[in-house]
Order: structure tokens, then C-alpha cells, then sequence
């Protein structure tokens, strides 16, 4: 089992080894390193302007909850189907702050993408904090999942086919979600499986309160995470860029090393992307860069 396992990442990190970033936004974001500066959308956005989202049908600012952010949007392929399609459920970053499912292109690339590979794309907002802190966003998707796996057969899709992918913050509260089986409700029968695109857990509680977690060092802590997501049973795809801030590659290293020891039963497919920071990664979804994308679908279709 844990050479099955670890094999399974290692093909595909392989897969998804060979970038395609385009050699001008390669060269911009090595120059650029580390840095956190949202501005890199600058660079995808011409990749995307005047592309339209294919033949989808997208509805917007569905009510999932009662709270103005608990809305969610579909992106339904027109082409008909010979059997129900995968579902897709989008949780966007933004430092559990701010950040919107929907933008100029991103991350609606990421659910737009989604349908044309053959799902059902749905991207949702939750409450944020400091107004509404642990667990709410947790909550929030357990809702948006509940949701989903109750109304998307009408849309084409397969209610106990649904897998989850969050960036950043966004997974984070996919990985809380996963985590925290006392916030699972029917709903989680349909959960197939998660992405997780560069999810933070610092190894231990900072001195001030975080802005979401708060002070509880055990939400927070990347080792009770690591712990909880080895325990869930879920399938899990680990995604995390060359530039993403060196905290964040580390905890994801740690989390590959942790979760594929002692046989790999919780082993997940993995991929470090190359020439990607922690903004491009998701943004390059949708575009001939299928560094992740590629590794992702096949891991997808994988699934049972």
C-alpha cells in the first residue's frame, strides 16, 4: 500500500512537472519571487480578455444561506450528457478577509474550466471574517455542499460526485471542512474528494489572535491539521507554487511528508509548479499552461 501510494504522487508530480507557462510570465514572476502582490493578475488577464466562457450556461448569485455572502454561481455545460457530470465546488481565497467568486477572470476561470472539461462548475462566496470567524467558513461550505448535493441533479450534475478545491484561505476552509467531521452533515456523503491549491497552517499559534481562527491554537496549528486531514478518509490533491511564500511551501511539504508515511493510506497526489507564485497558479487554469490543470483532471477522472 504505501509504495502504491507514494507511487501515485510521484506520477503526478512527473505529470505535471514539465511548466507551460508562457517564457514572458515566467521570467516576470521568477523576477519577482516571493512577493504576495495580487498585481500578478496582470499578466494572465490578457490571456483571457475577449475569451467568453465557452458553451456554458452561467447563473449567478444563487442563495445557499440567508447571509448576503452566502450566494453561489453555476457554470452548467449546454451540451448534453449521457449520464450525470461531476460536480466542481470553487472556494476562493483573499486571507479569510475578503476575496469574490467572481472577477474580470479569476477565479471564474477555474469553474469555467471545469465545464468545458465535462462538469459542473459551482464557485461560492462565505462569510467573512473578523465579522464572522472560525468556523463559519467551515459552516458556509458545509451548507454550500448541502446545497449542491440537494438541487444540482437539475443542472446535469451528479450529487454524489462533488470534489472540492479551495486556494489559500479558500483551502483552508476546504481542508477545515474535511477535517472537522463534527461540521459534517449528509451532505458530506457526496465529497469525493479535495483540492488544495497552497493552504496555510503556521506550525503553532501566533501571539496575536489570528483574524479568523482567533486564539484556538488547535483550529490553527498545522499539525493538528495535517492529523485531521490524514483521519478524514478523503481523497486529496496538494497543489503549491515554486513562489509561493516559503511558509506555505513548507507546510505543504510537511503535509506530503506526514500524510504519505507509515503505508500512504492518506498519501495524496501532489504537484509543485514551476514558474508560478502563489496567484499565478490558479490564475493559469483554463490557459495551454496545463501544469496544474492537467495533473488535477486526471486525478479527477481518477476517482471513484
Amino acid at each position: 500500500m504505501r509504495k502504491l501510494a507514494i507511487a501515485m504522487s510521484a506520477m503526478i508530480l512527473a505529470n505535471g512537472a514539465a511548466a507551460q507557462v508562457p517564457p514572458e510570465i515566467a521570467a516576470k514572476v521568477r523576477a519577482a519571487g516571493q512577493a504576495m502582490d495580487p498585481s500578478a493578475g496582470a499578466l494572465y488577464a490578457p490571456i483571457f480578455a475577449g475569451k467568453g466562457q465557452g458553451d456554458v450556461t452561467i447563473t449567478r448569485d444563487v442563495a445557499y444561506g440567508d447571509d448576503p455572502l452566502q450566494v453561489l454561481d453555476l457554470y452548467v455545460p449546454r451540451a448534453a450528457a449521457d449520464k450525470p457530470r461531476p460536480v466542481l465546488l470553487f472556494v476562493h481565497g483573499g486571507g479569510f478577509t475578503r476575496g469574490d467568486k467572481h472577477g474580470d477572470f479569476y477565479p471564474d476561470n477555474i469553474t469555467a474550466w471545469a465545464a468545458s472539461h465535462g462538469m459542473v462548475g459551482v464557485n461560492i462566496n462565505y462569510r467573512l471574517a473578523p465579522a464572522n470567524p472560525w468556523p463559519a467558513g467551515a459552516k458556509d461550505l458545509a451548507a454550500a455542499i448541502a446545497w449542491t448535493r440537494a438541487n444540482i441533479a437539475r443542472h446535469g450534475g451528479d450529487p454524489d460526485r462533488i470534489i472540492l478545491w479551495g486556494h489559500s484561505a479558500g483551502a483552508n476552509h476546504v481542508a477545515d471542512y474535511v477535517g472537522h467531521k463534527e461540521l459534517h452533515g449528509a451532505e458530506a456523503a457526496g465529497v469525493k474528494g479535495a483540492v488544495l491549491l497552497s493552504p496555510f497552517y503556521a506550525p503553532e499559534a501566533g501571539e496575536q489572535p489570528h483574524a479568523y481562527y482567533g486564539s484556538d491554537a488547535d483550529v490553527q496549528a498545522a499539525g493538528a491539521a495535517i492529523d485531521r486531514l490524514e483521519a478524514s478518509g478523503v481523497p486529496l490533491f496538494l497543489g503549491y507554487a515554486q513562489f509561493d511564500p516559503e511558509p506555505m511551501r513548507q507546510f505543504a511539504l510537511s503535509a506530503i511528508g506526514r500524510l504519505c508515511r507509515d503505508g500512504g493510506r492518506a498519501c495524496p497526489a501532489s504537484v509543485d509548479l514551476p514558474d508560478h507564485n502563489h496567484f499565478t497558479e490558479g490564475m493559469a487554469v483554463g490557459t495551454d499552461d496545463v501544469s496544474l490543470s492537467g495533473p488535477v483532471l486526471r486525478w479527477i477522472e481518477a476517482l471513484r
